[in-house]
């Protein structure tokens, strides 16, 4: 028997970055680490004999390794929301493939894993499925890695031969071999200066770390002795970090563990997410008898060409060609070339251009889910347990938009029930169903664009990259590739002889963070590759990019989505207008292409610092109320607060280094984080910054600490509308997916209350625009942008502050800054006239 352990996170992610994210369903679900994760798992239940497969998860960081060493793993940033919206659905997939799931609460998979292949019965070979290094310690007789080399779909099975070919060293030997050239995924630091290469040649000669630094007067080679000194103490942690543990609380069961045949419904599950192919190789497997797994009740819908009278009673649309297919009743469906005079229940609106819609079973399931993304009706019905939907029709996409809107009918009032339970109705009726009215018309409108201008800027860039690159190779002595990051790493770290930062899995990093610490040591050539960075991005992004868009009407028409962040922004993408980059001349030149129409001015309506006049409200700290309800200018008010001096003392620098403080505590940044924005400063001085603040702010402190215990009872925040935003991690084991859930929980309501704050603003404002001569053009975070006649200015301007001001009563006051031009990026203060 053959038995297969695979690593799920490391499989997970190795399918999430192998593949392209476009992969998704009709409704938006991204399934590219779904599709990967299980067309791997079907390529090995596939084998011919007798096999036993499980997915062994992590259950939280062990407090061992973070004892040793706090640092550990505390590099990784946090799951992506694309993959985190996959997660629950593996669940699915794997509970309808019958295969068993290992999660032991406080080990990591590895640890597992190395515990179960200690415990291995003759006659019984075991393969661990992963895409890491770290197993090659396990192989031994018949335990053996299936190791991912490219993707997930290109493996390579290690014995103990493929060990020593590839690293050097036998599998006993890769703790010690980690412990010389550390692990940057697990943020294990190794010894700096010691690479692949001399670590194996090392061991190959003293066997192991102990035995090395026992015998460290017999290296010859000066600089490799000193480097080995020199971190030694690391050397040593790193051992400590990399070693397996084998007393996992778990036993292999080999019989608990053998594959008999997926349920029977595991065609129809993956049918679900539009796995086609991977449905057909299902389709070879045996399948189990019996089995847990349940689906809704089926229920047949009849379709008709019979007409709908005008009505009260709403119904649900979908739309298939030039037709729309109409649920009446909840096994009745008709097909009509027009929409029916009735009050019109919709999944998602705006895509399917409703106007008007009574209820919307997208938006509602993403306000009921905010981040998630699972908002397909038949995955919203699955989640349910109510009735599938079976139609027959002739015509294939009638019969798709018939079974959509039969369920679609059957959501409406569980749904609606739902959003009322949670008190989100007000949300749903009074701000996300006329806000997708009002974005189709924005992208519609779309914005004008000055070709030329573009074109200006563009050569601008490119001359400035061709200077830049006169300067790089000077420095370096030769041209080069500066894109290439192998070349450049070669020019910088063996041809300079600049000493590295730090270290990856492929060589040495050049990556932003590294350059920008290289060019604070005074070396020129990163500065000066950082800036060509910067410029061939803006080049590439926006002036290709954007010329490439505008359409045949002059203008850009971006797409605004409703239901991307869990915070409520709106966000831009194809292209992305509200990531323009202002704080530059460039940017803010290429923000000046957008101009405004034939005799009109843009005007931009922007919200005064909102989200620090909301943490004041909703921390009630009575410094901050009181410099805004005064007028006194918030960051300075932060500074002498912080810094210890009197208001008129504060320089522009330490107003700089306050206002960084301010908006840091809304996104609960950590000392590190804040001097890496500041630039200047050690990470222990902005740590008491950080500090400081909250000692002279503590209403503000208060309300971190209420906002996280309420977050952590509940699972989840609120803004002041009731838009909630859940936060498992506060609940996690992990240290850094608490810490990350942390940030979250303290800014989600801040940010989402902003958000919705200008939601309601446009909801008010837009039908008042009607007849005034003035269009809505876009919404970037906290600003509008009206494209008005000249005439009408001032009239235009009065509204928008005043639906701005008065969307929610805060305290203090909201207050809205406007700015006037002909292009975006050259607007100047107005004033209205009193």
């Amino acid at each position: 028997m053959r038995i297969y352990l695979i690593d799920g996170y490391s499989l997970l992610y190795r399918a999430f970055y192998a593949l392209p994210q476009s992969i998704a369903t009709s409704g938006g679900l991204p399934t590219n680490a779904l599709y990967g994760f299980t067309s791997m798992l079907l390529k090995l239940l596939q084998e011919d004999g007798e096999i036993g497969v499980a997915v062994v998860w992590d259950a939280g960081v062990p407090e061992f390794r973070v004892e040793v060493y706090p640092e550990y793993k505390a590099q990784r940033s946090a799951m992506p929301d694309e993959l985190r919206r996959q997660i629950e659905h593996l669940d699915r997939i794997l509970a309808a493939m019958n295969i068993p799931v290992l999660r032991v609460e406080g080990f990591e998979a590895d640890d597992v894993i190395a515990t179960l292949s200690r415990q291995v019965p003759d006659g019984v070979e075991l393969r661990i499925v992963t895409g890491d290094q770290d197993a090659m310690a396990l192989v031994d007789g018949g335990v053996k890695v299936l190791r991912t080399t490219r993707g997930v779909s290109d493996t390579r099975l290690y014995g103990r031969e493929e060990v020593v070919e590839d690293y050097g060293v036998a599998p006993e030997q890769i703790p010690d071999y980690k412990a010389l050239t550390g692990d940057p995924s697990d943020n294990i630091p190794g010894v700096r200066g010691i690479g692949p290469k001399s670590a194996a040649k090392l061991l190959q000669e003293f066997g192991s770390v102990e035995n090395l630094y026992a015998n460290l007067e017999k290296i010859s080679a000066k600089g490799m002795r000193r480097k080995l000194e020199e971190g030694r103490e690391s050397a040593f942690l790193s051992l400590e970090l990399a070693r397996m543990r084998f007393d996992a609380p778990v036993r292999l069961e080999p019989e608990a563990l053998k594959f008999e045949g997926v349920s029977p419904e595991a065609r129809e599950v993956l049918r679900r997410y539009e796995f086609r192919t991977l449905e057909s190789r299902v389709a070879e497997l045996p399948v189990a008898a019996g089995g847990e797994f349940e689906l809704p009740e089926r229920v047949k819908v009849a379709v008709s060409g019979e007409g709908v009278e005008p009505g009260d009673e709403p119904v649900a649309v979908a739309k298939a060609g030039g037709r729309w297919c109409v649920a009446v009743a909840e096994d009745s469906v008709r097909v009509l070339s027009g929409l029916p005079e009735r009050p019109l229940i919709v999944h998602d609106a705006k895509r399917t251009g409703v106007r008007g819609a009574k209820f919307d079973t997208y938006l509602a399931a993403y306000l009921l889910r905010p981040g998630m993304g699972a908002y397909e009706p038949e995955a919203l019905v699955a989640e349910r347990g109510l009735a599938e939907v079976e139609v027959e029709h002739e015509d294939f996409e009638v019969e798709a938009a018939a079974r959509r809107a039969a369920l679609v009918y059957a959501l409406a009032p569980v749904l609606d029930e739902e959003l009322e339970e949670q008190g989100l109705s007000r949300l749903l009726y009074e701000i996300e169903l006329p806000l997708a009215d009002i974005l189709a018309e924005m992208e519609r409108t779309g914005m004008p664009v000055d070709r030329a201008v573009l074109s200006e800027v563009g050569e601008e860039i490119e001359a400035g990259m061709r200077e830049l690159e006169r300067e790089i190779f000077a420095e370096a002595g030769r041209e080069f590739n500066i894109n290439s990051t192998k070349q450049l790493s070669e020019v910088l770290f063996e041809e300079m002889s600049i000493q590295p930062v730090r270290r990856t899995k492929t060589g040495y990093s050049t990556d932003a963070k590294v350059l920008q610490q290289l060019a604070l040591q005074g070396h020129t050539i990163a500065g000066h590759v950082i800036r060509y960075r910067e410029l061939a991005k803006l080049k590439g992004t926006y002036i290709d990019g954007l010329s490439a868009l505008i359409g045949e009407d002059g203008r850009i028409h971006t797409t605004l989505n409703q239901t991307t962040t869990a915070t409520g922004r709106i966000s831009s993408d194809s292209p992305n207008l509200q990531n323009i980059p202002v704080r530059t001349e460039l940017g803010m030149r290429i923000r000046d292409a957008f101009t405004a129409s034939p005799g009109r001015l843009l005007l931009v309506a922007d919200y005064s610092q909102i989200e620090l006049r909301i943490l004041a409200h909703l921390s009630r700290e009575p410094a901050l109320l009181r410099a805004f309800r005064t007028g006194e200018d918030v960051h300075t008010r932060t500074a002498a607060e912080v810094f210890d001096v009197r208001p008129e003392s504060v320089t522009p620098e330490l107003r700089r280094r306050a206002k960084m403080v301010n908006f840091g505590i809304i996104y609960g940044i950590s000392g590190y984080g804040l001097a890496t924005r500041l630039g200047n400063v050690h990470p222990k001085e902005a740590e008491r910054y950080i500090k400081r603040y909250l000692e002279r702010y503590p209403k503000v402190t208060e309300f971190i600490q209420r906002t996280l215990r309420e977050g952590e009872e509940r699972g989840y925040v609120t803004t002041l509308f009731g838009r909630r935003r859940y936060v498992p991690e506060l609940r996690s084991s992990d240290r850094n997916q608490r810490k990350f859930g942390e940030r979250i929980a303290v800014n989600a309501p801040v940010q989402g209350t902003a958000a919705d704050i200008i939601k309601a603003a446009m909801v008010d404002l837009h039908p008042r625009l009607a007849g005034m001569g003035a269009d809505l053009l876009m919404q970037v975070h906290d600003e509008l942008v009206f494209d008005v006649e000249r005439g009408r200015m001032e009239e235009v301007a009065d509204l928008a502050v005043g639906s701005m001001v008065s969307a929610y009563d805060l305290d203090p006051p909201l207050e809205v800054e406007l700015k006037v031009g002909e292009r975006w990026g050259s607007v100047r203060p107005m004033a209205l006239r009193k």
